[in-house]
């Protein structure tokens, strides 16, 4: 056995890179984070847990180890076999709102499967989706995401760091005034109409 130097596991760790956070909400990159957060793991550990190709995980946790999500713990050597450990680097993950300041452009394609887990969740959250509703409400998500990325861009080119250089201030600023001009927003507030159309909310 070989232990392999490496920092203390944090007890918390702060994201808001923005594509810090698209990564860990990609699904298999967020299956194999919590695996790692409960114990060290090996590839081939993972890779049963999941059910899928270990040249898979490695790809992907190689993906969170260049991110800093993961790291390698220690190592065995068996019938000259290196079987590498990893372990998340730190024991809990809380995201935090992009810093506009430093965005990079988030003008990107969704990830595969981005929508359908958008309904995932908001199921999960209390909303049903009846069947005939699917393609509609996939739709109408779409129209949501690009009009919430358009004005999230017009809020990152108003030269807001150049007044404040506080990145509190710019992140709670820019909430606001997204959360504000939503509430003004036409095609955002036909999207608020045919959701309530198309969803149906749990009692």
């Amino acid at each position: 056995m070989k232990n392999v130097p490496n920092d203390k596991i944090q007890d918390i760790m702060v994201v808001e890179n923005l594509q810090d956070i698209r990564l860990i909400f990609s699904k298999k990159h967020n299956m194999i984070l919590k695996l790692v957060m409960e114990k060290e793991m090996s590839i081939s550990d993972i890779a049963r847990a999941l059910n899928i190709n270990p040249g898979s995980v490695h790809y992907h946790l190689k993906e969170l180890e260049k991110r800093g999500f993961v790291k390698q713990v220690r190592e065995e050597i068996k019938g000259g076999i290196v079987k590498k450990y990893y372990r998340s680097a730190a024991k809990r993950i809380l995201l935090d709102s992009p810093d506009f300041n430093k965005m990079d452009d988030i003008r990107v394609d969704r990830p595969e499967g981005f929508v359908a887990r958008l309904i995932e969740s908001i199921e999960y959250l209390g909303y049903h989706l009846p069947p005939e509703n699917r393609e509609d409400a996939e739709e109408l998500l779409s129209r949501y995401d690009k009009r919430i990325n358009d004005m999230l861009i017009e809020i990152q080119g108003s030269g807001l760091e150049n007044f404040v250089d506080d990145g509190m201030v710019i992140r709670r600023v820019s909430q606001m005034i997204l959360m504000m001009r939503a509430k003004e927003d036409p095609e955002l507030n036909r999207v608020y109409s045919e959701f309530n159309k198309l969803f149906i909310k749990y009692e």
